[in-house]
């Protein structure tokens, strides 16, 4: 019923069988990148080289756990909502800030994280740690989500509130 997912970056999950586990941490400021964790694999990271200021995106298919793609969007345009457009029914977001990820954040962006089961996009603003795991589906909202607001009074970085961390077990 239960299977253990040793080496998920960076704790072990016992996650039932039906599950993937996964790992999600934002950036730190603008010095530390982003890590997402996949079924026992690093998709990005900053040891990767692959992870980008801004939004960072992977997709997978949610039947496999096979990695799509993954990309980072760093300026406004309209490369994000293309990414994101191209998320099929089935298919799991894993998405993890780093520096700012409300520049990229437009309105359409925003409504599409939200059909993904994200209840905390509308929230994200300015230098915000976000981290955020979801999927298409019908009036659903996704457990998988943490946000910590940028506020220079309770900031762990100055400018930059402090790094957030997500785990858990996604069901297939």
């Amino acid at each position: 019923l239960f299977e253990l997912h040793p080496g998920c970056c960076p704790h072990d999950h016992q996650c039932p069988a039906d599950h993937f586990p996964f790992f999600l941490r934002s950036g730190a400021g603008s010095i530390v990148g982003p890590k997402i964790c996949f079924n026992n694999q690093i998709i990005m990271s900053g040891a990767q080289n692959n992870v980008g200021l801004g939004v960072n995106v992977a997709i997978v298919a949610g039947e496999t756990g096979n990695i799509l793609k993954s990309d980072y969007f760093k300026i406004h345009s309209d490369e994000l909502l293309d990414f994101l457009k191209t998320v099929k029914e089935g298919n799991i977001v894993l998405v993890a800030s780093y520096e700012d990820p409300a520049a990229q954040l437009t309105d359409e962006v925003r409504e599409l994280f939200a059909g993904m089961g994200s209840s905390m996009v509308h929230s994200v603003k300015y230098r915000d740690s976000w981290v955020f795991a979801g999927e298409w589906r019908l009036n659903w909202e996704s457990p998988f989500e943490k946000l910590i607001v940028n506020d220079k009074k309770t900031n762990a970085y100055g400018d930059w509130p402090e790094m957030v961390e997500l785990s858990g077990c996604f069901p297939r």
